[in-house]
């Protein structure tokens, strides 16, 4: 039998502490974007452009609704929204909310593959065919939480 330093053992507790601590944070804070925002007018136009950019923003994995930089946002039925991830944490774009049935049912960025949002720069984009309002969150640090708007 291996005997295990204390000191070692020590460090691996505090380490194990701090991340369940992060997670029910993340989870005790996490709001729906919908408690925050007021219903829309029906006279509002948004710009037709190519893409609609939306930034995950340095230091998303401690926020939530202001993780996803604007949030929400307004696009037009067929506008294509375009996350980059400006974080150097590894996050999703996923649609629905935490412990949702269809939870990235619609859109959803992925954990691997050439639409993961894995590092600094990369990005992934989705083209809205449909008006409504879709809630999504990130996979790996569900306070994070964001919407879009389609009208």
């Amino acid at each position: 039998m291996k005997i295990i330093p204390l000191s070692f053992m020590v460090v691996l507790t505090v380490v194990a502490v701090l991340v369940s601590l992060q997670v029910h944070f993340q989870c005790v804070y996490a709001q729906k974007v919908g408690d925050i925002i007021s219903p829309m007018p029906r006279n509002v136009t948004v710009p037709n452009t190519d893409k609609i950019l939306v930034s995950i923003v340095p230091g998303a994995t401690f926020l939530t609704e202001t993780a996803y930089n604007p949030n929400p946002i307004m696009v037009n039925v067929g506008q294509t929204v375009l996350w980059t991830n400006d974080d150097f944490s590894f996050h999703t774009v996923t649609s629905g909310g935490v412990g949702d049935a269809d939870a990235s049912r619609i859109f959803d960025s992925g954990l691997a593959g050439p639409t993961a949002l894995s590092s600094t720069g990369k990005s992934y984009e989705y083209r809205f065919e449909m008006s409504g309002e879709y809630p999504y969150y990130c996979i790996l640090h569900p306070g994070m939480v964001g919407k879009v708007i389609v009208i």
